[in-house]
């Protein structure tokens, strides 16, 4: 099985650039961070003189799109605006086939999972921060979610190309229509608001303040002012109903005058993105992928379903 790199793995010259070049002082301690799937180092390394930084390592000829990912985030972290609440990049290290991302360390800890009312409450109200600083984007060369993340969102055109085994009686009967419905989610992207695009609780750090701060910045585009929130809410596991996943969709979207059904429409092409996925053989180089995907399908098709069975009670869907 696959694992993440250490920083015993990275060449012993590397090590040293870190140490003498950056630190200033050879390291004492190491500390791997939790979350996300890719195969770079994810570890928090303190010298001698008590400095910590945040390193992410990565061998490009054995991994190319995690690499590539990296440079991407390399790139965006360097121009990100103050306001932005992500760690700042120190520098960019290659050795060989190697990529190293050197950033401070982030405060705080990821959220606790399942999530409480207040840590979700407290994320989502930074985002509304967030995005009145970063409206309009301030990276103009970014993509655009709809063309980063729409492909993805046409997850049920390809279901119903290529229907799974055991697919949900309730997706199976209402294909068409959740074909149409993703089609105006992904059109609900479009803005010009500087998005993270890739949140869920291992990319989010919240210390006992409330300071949040968001890392993995490798898919940053420009869209939607709720897209961020949104796809937080569709990532969040509430079995028994206690944070109301659905009733915080429908406030970020009425803080922004936007129509519940928008939010749905949304929801419904992040679900077609999971339900196509989770039907994926298991790839090697990140062994816990399909798991994650299978998991997030089957939460948020409760979550879409109650919401998309109010809508067509309500009369705002076609039956």
């Amino acid at each position: 099985m696959s694992r993440r790199l250490s920083w015993d793995d990275l060449p012993h010259a590397l090590r040293a650039s870190i140490e003498e070049g950056v630190l200033g002082a050879p390291v004492i301690d190491v500390r791997s961070c939790s979350g996300g799937f890719s195969r770079s180092t994810a570890e928090i390394v303190r010298s001698t003189k008590g400095q910590e930084l945040f390193v992410k390592a990565i061998r490009e000829l054995e991994n190319p799109e995690t690499a590539r990912l990296n440079r991407i985030e390399a790139a965006t972290l360097s121009r990100l605006p103050s306001a932005v609440p992500a760690p700042r990049l120190l520098t960019v290290l290659t050795h060989d086939d190697w990529i190293v991302l050197v950033t401070e360390v982030a405060p705080g800890c990821m959220p606790e999972t399942p999530w409480t009312s207040r840590q979700l409450e407290t994320v989502l109200t930074a985002l509304d921060s967030l995005q009145q600083a970063v409206t309009p984007c301030p990276l103009g060369d970014v993509p655009t979610l709809v063309a980063t993340l729409g492909p993805d969102m046409l997850g049920f055109e390809r279901v119903t190309e290529d229907p799974p085994e055991g697919l949900d009686p309730w997706i199976q009967s209402r294909l068409p229509r959740l074909c149409l419905s993703a089609r105006a989610g992904i059109a609900a992207l479009e803005g010009d608001t500087l998005c993270h695009s890739d949140l869920r609780s291992d990319n989010i750090l919240i210390t006992e303040r409330g300071v949040v701060t968001l890392v993995d910045w490798a898919w940053a585009c420009r869209g939607s002012r709720v897209a961020d929130a949104l796809q937080l809410l569709s990532s969040v596991e509430d079995p028994c109903g206690t944070l109301d996943v659905s009733g915080l969709v429908d406030g970020v979207l009425a803080r922004h005058d936007i129509a519940p059904t928008v939010g749905t429409d949304v929801l419904v092409g992040i679900l077609g993105f999971f339900v196509d996925a989770a039907r994926k053989p298991v790839d090697p180089g990140l062994p816990t992928l399909q798991a994650h995907r299978r998991r997030a399908r089957d939460s948020l098709l409760t979550l879409v379903q109650s919401r998309w069975d109010r809508e067509e009670g309500a009369s705002l869907r076609p039956t």
